[in-house]
Formats: structure tokens, sequence, C-alpha cells
């Protein structure tokens, strides 16, 4: 069966998404986007025969089977809502939606309609990870005791809407942090995080920037208590100063050792300037899995309960590092 794609976005994550539908032989037939020339240039690029700037008439196109939402944050809830009703399954990239309420609100539609709702933890798709799942699963570092995962960007930062408070709903956090929750919670088996604390900054900023302060955070320390008894520590942000760790990096400490998804690659060996880390092949994993379950009514391994427990961890972390104290 083949599920053809209706693509909202034409930035970064949605090339990301389209080369993936290519590579799994999934057709792109429509991509929509707020600038119609830049929707142009990208259909054009990659060889889709429709765009245009209306997305609520793509999502209802009679062609669509499927909607692959790249779009800002605070578009996912109404675009994925919206194809929903219109009898569209939907793969929409991360964080779920702004609030574990609109994200609670997009699984309960895609269940009540029998459609399936898969969001972009695409760490869940790539093999150093998978294996090290595989390896704790199976006992071989015994009991794990604690976490320590990364989502750092060091002398970066992004710009544009990512910065604005109302179309991202947060900074450094939800937008690296929370690739680092949920690709611990994937190695650990998805137990459920029973408490979580946090503490958050905003004094980071690009060169040029000194002394300003973002509106949105900037780096972050989580702690997460899962209900297997784990403990995960992990850190989050822009324009720091060095990586201790490339994005989803995870050290595990166990009774029977210690393991990290990419042992080669630590603060002091960084990975050689040529390496590419957001690689095809796991957002193509992650295609086929979705376009498969799409096909099957089957859940895909980012399902939207995924996207809802990552969603409500950082909640509750901003809400934790917003806390007074006493």
């Amino acid at each position: 069966m083949t599920i053809r794609i209706g693509l909202l976005g034409y930035g970064f994550i949605a090339d990301l998404h389209a080369r993936a539908a290519a590579a799994v032989g999934a057709p792109v037939v429509a991509v929509a986007g707020h600038h119609g020339g830049r929707a142009r240039e990208f259909a054009g690029r990659h060889g889709i025969a429709r765009s245009g700037e209306d997305w609520e008439e793509l999502v209802a196109a009679p062609d669509v089977d499927a909607v692959v939402i790249g779009t800002p944050n605070s578009l996912h809830h109404p675009q994925a809502m919206a194809a929903l009703a219109a009898g569209k399954h939907v793969l929409v990239d991360k964080p779920m939606a702004i609030g574990v309420a609109r994200a609670g609100e997009m699984r309960d539609a895609a269940a009540a309609a029998g459609l399936v709702l898969a969001t972009g933890h695409m760490w869940r798709y790539r093999d150093e990870v998978v294996a090290l799942r595989d390896r704790i699963a199976a006992g071989e570092l015994g009991r794990v005791v604690r976490t320590r995962g990364y989502g750092i960007h060091a002398g970066w930062g992004p710009s544009g809407w990512f910065t604005d408070p109302a179309l991202s709903g947060g900074g450094a956090l939800i937008d690296m942090g929370i690739h680092a929750i949920d690709t611990v919670r994937f190695l650990l088996g998805d137990p459920w995080a029973v408490r979580v604390r946090a503490s958050m900054g905003h004094e980071f900023s690009a060169p040029g920037a000194a002394g300003a302060t973002s509106s949105v955070d900037t780096d972050a320390v989580v702690l997460i208590d899962w209900d297997n008894g784990v403990r995960s520590v992990v850190e989050s942000g822009w324009w720091q100063p060095v990586l201790d760790g490339v994005e989803a990096e995870t050290d595990v400490y166990a009774t029977g050792g210690h393991a990290r998804i990419w042992p080669a690659f630590t603060a002091d060996r960084p990975p050689p300037p040529d390496y590419e880390h957001c690689s095809l092949p796991m957002y193509a994993a992650q295609m086929a899995d979705f376009v498969a379950c799409c096909a099957s009514g089957a859940v895909p391994r980012s399902s939207a309960e995924v996207g809802v427990e990552a969603v409500r961890i950082v909640d509750a972390a901003v809400a934790s590092a917003q806390e007074v104290g006493r």
C-alpha cells in the first residue's frame, strides 16, 4: 500500500523528512508553508508536484494519506488536529506540542479516529542507540543506577522562531534537551517519570551579544527519577563553550560498569569535522516505521504516547525551575 505524504514546512527538518520519504519510496505529493516562494523552491528541489501557502487545503486534499509536520512548535497542535479531523495519519516533529494538554488532545484525537500519530523522536531509530538499549535490556551492564544525557550546541545556537517564546514554547530544553530526555527513556525501556526537578538559565548568547539575556532558556539541568528506580541527569544548552557529548549522547552508570552511546566522542575527542551526526538513515528508518504503521495500523516506535511523555517531562522541568526557593 502506497502512503502519499503532504509535507508542512520547508526548513532543515522538512528537508530531512522529504529525503527520508524518498529513501523509503513514500511519495511526497505536496508541500505547504507560509512563504509561497520558499515552498515552490523546496518543491522544485525535491521533485514535489504541488506547493503553496494554504496548509489547510493540503491536509484536506484527497490524494494525501498522511501529513508530516515540520513547522514551528506553535503550529504542531492546530495542524495535527486539522489533519486528524481530515482522516490523515500524522508524523509531527518534536516537541509534539507546546504543553502536555495539547499533546494529550492530539493523542486522544488520533486514537478516537483510529489513525497513526507519530512524534519525531528520531534517535530511537539510530543504530548506536538501539544497540545500547539492547545491551541494557539483556542485562549486560547489570542494574542501571543513573544516567547522564546531553542536548548541547557548543559555540552555536538557533535564531528566528526558535528564540521567540510564542512560536517555540521555550529554548534549549524544548529544542535540544527533549531529545536527550527521550533518548534515555528509550534506553531504559520507556519508564515513566515520577519526579522531575530542574534549574534553567538565560545567560548564554551569540557572539557580540555579551551581557544580553535571552527571552528563552539557553541552558538547563534536569534531574529525573524514573519509576524503575533509575535517576537521570539531562543537560541542555545553546552557545555552550564546550561539548561533553554529542546530541543525545548518554552515559549509563550501572552495577556492572559504564557505557555510552558513542564512546569515541568525548570532550577531549570530539567528532571529526566531516562527521554527520543528524544523518539521513535514522530519519529514513523513522519514516519507514511510520508509513508501515499507516498501512498496517500498528503503533510506531516513536508513538503519540512517547511524544506526550516527553512534553510532560519538559513541562514539569519548567515548572520546577520556576519555583521560588524558601
